[in-house]
């Protein structure tokens, strides 16, 4: 992971950056794999603000802080439940999800989760794929007026 890179929980001052890394990574991201009309649909140019902040801030997130720029973002919920998992498009393959998933995974164990689930994007299969999660289905689902495919995915024997 790049230096000076720390993995902490999310604070509601990181809200504005999460919000901009997530739009500005899934429109160039998963451009490759997704068409206008979905990725608008998925990151349009307004995000629910309130929503957002109510989903972090009630699921166990991080954020990775690079000298105080969001580099990545992740949370995990109740229900055994990656919810997001995002690194910013100028870091990618430098590891970062790698570590927000090895935190979020470290709090599934303390929950006594010994299995978690996802719901994968074409983009991010083949990452959760080579982080031990294997495709339980593959699905079509509504968002915004789009049907996306994505992927549900389960690893289990967390230890």
């Amino acid at each position: 992971m790049l230096k000076d890179t720390v993995i902490r929980i999310f604070h509601k001052m990181d809200l504005e950056q999460v919000l901009q890394l997530f739009y500005e990574t899934v429109h160039t991201i998963n451009a490759k794999d997704y068409n206008v009309l979905q990725l608008q649909a998925w990151a349009p140019d307004q995000l629910d603000r309130e929503s957002w902040l109510q989903s972090l801030e009630k699921n166990i997130s991080y954020v990775a802080d690079h000298n105080g720029m969001i580099v990545g973002f992740g949370d995990y919920n109740d229900d055994h439940y990656v919810d997001r998992l995002f690194t910013h498009k100028d870091y990618q393959g430098k590891r970062i999800a790698s570590y927000i998933l090895k935190k979020l995974e470290k709090e599934a164990v303390n929950l006594g989760h010994r299995e978690i689930y996802t719901e994968a994007s074409i983009t991010a299969k083949p990452f959760f794929e080579s982080k031990g999660f294997i495709c339980i289905k593959e699905q079509k689902k509504q968002h915004n007026g789009q049907i996306f495919i994505n992927y549900v995915m389960k690893k289990i024997a967390l230890s």
